[in-house]
């Protein structure tokens, strides 16, 4: 009896210190471990904190027009004192606010968001984004409620509305850690440098949410600048004179850093629109319509057509197929493999010789070059010139399609045969580029060098010499100014005080055999050229418009854009 006594004196002690042990082990789990976390939670009970947004970087152009901005708002909220019931006087305010907003909390159902807010005197937002005459009138009418609280904030804003749009991109409407997020263009690349940090107030309150005190302050820091190089007159003068039913690019660039001065892709859209919410009938048939949001300029790869002609010639010159005094004779077509190559002129040019063949954009010397040249020679020619390979553009950009021996076989599974060289030789076939490739390499003839291409001022300046003797690089400028003085391209001949070059192409988008039954199966429209006005540096200008069966429509809008350029420089002399 004794031993089985002491046994459960035993069991109650050991069960008593398991019992105590436990106990340690917890507290020391509960002070030590998550000992952080219950002061989180307990300072939450009488602390509050208040965010406040950072200023957004602004995008400017180099001549310091704003592209993207910032626009002060006002919001106007309800703050709770801690009364079960509105007072007659709190009723009253809430009243002017209704009336002056043009609101009705009943019919909405917010009054009963506002009394449970009152009860514990929080915030509610009552109207965001009011008008200045909303806040003057709420400031005179309601200047003595302690409930009526008006903040303000601030709010992206683009200016010109689509200028440049699918440079700058847009934004999120949500906010996340209270920075707006860029989704699209320089916006989301930039979104660190352009957000800035938060700031914020930690506030004493009561048991009943009323404000005792504060305890802490952060001051928000705004985003930083950043510049472009983009003109904001030019990109506009270039934005209007595109069709409304059109879709293409326009690209100005300085050959000698590579700078853009503007760059454009139509359609385009506004970035506002994204800061409110988007209607389905907005999206569907203004938004969604023709790859709206593509930027044709670099994301988008095209037929260069008879732009790669410059590629075939120099490449004829360089490897002594051909030389600048070469003559041809064009009688619509030529035969080979038993198969007839036609000419861009049916009917024929006659007697050419080299100059006039490339100035008249004649395929026949082309298939002549292609015979004698294999694939890969003109795919390392086209390399040289930029072509296949990403500009290294701030921008997403494609790399485009340079076919090659190995390139057909293995995405083909096909060997490359002969009669495609010729195809190659006029830009068809399976060569595709950006616009923004044809742009450099246009800027390389007039230089000689290959530039990265860039759209921020700080921009380091990267040549790469071109691995094109100075003789060929002749001959293709004087053959590009023969295209404006007496080939495809005379219509910007007319224009007095210019020195223009150029290259006008037609990029077959479907088998010329086939009927055209849509538009979609009509050709594109190219005009690459460089020029320079009463002697002022050259620039680099790029039309593509896709879908228009000839190169004319391209050819107009480089007239248009030329014509108000001149206007332009003519009055900066003035002033």
């Amino acid at each position: 009896m004794y031993q089985s006594r002491r046994r459960k004196i035993l069991q109650l002690l050991y069960g008593f210190f398991l019992f105590i042990f436990i106990l340690i082990l917890r507290l020391a789990y509960l002070q030590i471990n998550q000992g952080e976390n219950f002061s989180v939670l307990g300072k939450k009970n009488f602390l509050r904190t208040e965010f406040i947004s950072p200023l957004r970087g602004n995008l400017i152009d180099r001549n310091g027009v704003l592209l993207a901005a910032n626009r002060p708002v006002f919001d106007v909220y309800w703050q709770g004192s801690g009364n079960y019931n509105f007072s007659d006087e709190q009723k009253t305010f809430l009243s002017k606010v209704e009336q002056i907003c043009d609101l009705d909390f009943e019919k909405s159902k917010k009054v009963r968001s506002i009394r449970s807010i009152e009860r514990y005197s929080k915030r509610i937002l009552l109207k965001s984004d009011i008008s200045f005459e909303e806040l003057c009138c709420i400031s005179e009418q309601c200047a003595y409620s302690f409930n009526i609280i008006i903040r303000n904030r601030f709010k992206r804003f683009y200016p010109h509305l689509k200028l440049a749009s699918h440079i700058l991109g847009y934004l999120s409407r949500k906010e996340e850690e209270y920075t707006t997020t860029g989704l699209a263009g320089l916006e989301k690349i930039f979104q660190d440098e352009l957000k800035g940090e938060a700031g914020y107030v930690l506030n004493i309150i009561n048991s009943r949410g009323t404000k005792l005190d504060q305890m802490d302050l952060k001051c928000a820091r705004a985003g930083n600048d950043i510049r472009l190089t983009l003109d904001s007159r030019l990109q506009k003068i270039a934005e209007d004179v595109f069709e409304p039913d059109q879709a293409g690019t326009f690209i100005l660039m300085n050959p000698q850093d590579g700078s853009i001065l503007t760059m454009f892709s139509f359609p385009n859209f506004d970035p506002n629109i994204f800061l409110e919410p988007i209607s389905q009938d907005v999206w569907k048939n203004k938004l969604n319509r023709n790859s709206t949001f593509l930027n044709r300029a670099t994301n988008a790869v095209y037929p260069p057509a008879s732009i790669f002609k410059l590629v075939t010639f120099a490449a004829g010159l360089q490897e002594k197929v051909i030389n600048s005094d070469t003559k041809f004779k064009c009688k619509g077509y030529t035969q080979f493999c038993s198969r007839k190559y036609h000419c861009i002129r049916r009917w024929g040019h006659g007697k050419l010789d080299s100059k006039k063949a490339l100035a008249y954009s004649c395929n026949i010397p082309c298939f002549q070059i292609a015979q004698k040249i294999r694939i890969n020679q003109f795919a390392d020619y086209a390399f040289k010139f930029g072509l296949g390979c990403k500009t290294g553009f701030l921008l997403p950009e494609l790399s485009g399609l340079v076919p090659t021996y190995e390139w057909k076989a293995d995405v083909k599974n096909e060997p490359w045969w002969k009669g495609e060289t010729l195809s190659v030789s006029i830009g068809q076939s399976y060569t595709l580029v950006t616009p923004l490739q044809v742009a450099r390499m246009i800027s390389s003839i007039c230089t000689g060098f290959l530039v990265k291409p860039r759209i921020l001022d700080v921009e380091e300046i990267e040549k790469k010499e071109l691995e094109i003797s100075q003789d060929t690089l002749e001959f293709l400028r004087r053959a590009m100014k023969g295209v404006v003085e007496y080939g495809s391209a005379k219509i910007l001949n007319k224009l007095k005080g210019f020195d223009i070059f150029a290259k006008t192409g037609t990029a077959q988008t479907s088998s010329l055999a086939k009927e055209k039954i849509s538009k979609k199966q009509l050709e594109h429209a190219w005009l690459a050229s460089y020029f320079n006005y009463k002697g002022r540096n050259p620039l680099t200008l790029v039309v593509m418009v896709e879908n228009v069966g000839t190169s004319a429509p391209a050819r107009k809008i480089a007239y248009r854009f030329l014509q108000e350029y001149k206007k332009m420089k003519d009055k900066d002399e003035l002033d």
